[in-house]
């Protein structure tokens, strides 16, 4: 027996394009910020996924795709708790440190040593935690564009250094500063 595809649909946004993918319990996929809107459902293909028709979207999808607007228009909160879905084929300790990026408010940052610690991995991870995060299924949702460097630079995001900047000047983070 063959799962259907997740439904998926995409909102542009003072940002750029964005899109999710939702499973019946919250979302699954994510994209960030693409210039048009084909490229960003391809993502969201690539992965499963499969456009769903305005009247055929869940609630879950719809509300979505409202609060990725709000966000972009200038909300930092607006994604707040909403719920998020991981693979269930996830490794635990991925599981740990994806879950741990909801622990950093808006306008907030912190080190990859700090989400290391924080996901039981030990400080000393901070470069496991920075790879696991590199492959956030949910970006945005689970914040790993507030993870920077003990020093307060910006390294490593897949949306590129300055979507990061642009992201944490939205939510009021920056200039970061020194963190433990």
């Amino acid at each position: 027996m063959t799962d259907s595809p997740l439904p998926a649909a995409a909102v542009e946004t003072p940002l750029g394009w964005a899109g999710v993918a939702v499973s019946p319990a919250g979302i699954r996929r994510a994209t960030l910020f693409h210039r048009t809107r084909d490229a960003c459902l391809g993502e969201l293909r690539a992965f499963g996924a499969a456009e769903a028709r305005p009247a055929e979207r869940p609630p879950l999808l719809d509300a979505a795709l409202e609060r990725l607007a709000d966000y972009a228009a200038g909300d930092p909160a607006a994604l707040g708790s909403f719920p998020v879905d991981l693979p269930p084929d996830l490794p635990a300790a991925s599981r740990r440190v994806l879950l741990a990026l909801r622990n950093i408010p808006p306008g907030e940052v912190r080190s990859y040593g700090w989400l290391a610690e924080a996901a039981g991995l030990g400080r000393g991870n901070a470069r496991a935690a920075g790879a696991i995060i590199g492959a956030n299924p949910v970006p945005l949702w689970l914040p790993c564009h507030r993870v920077v460097a003990a020093d307060g630079s910006l390294h490593g995001f897949a949306g590129g250094l300055a979507m990061k900047r642009r992201l944490l000047e939205l939510e009021g983070a920056l200039p970061a500063p020194l963190l433990p």
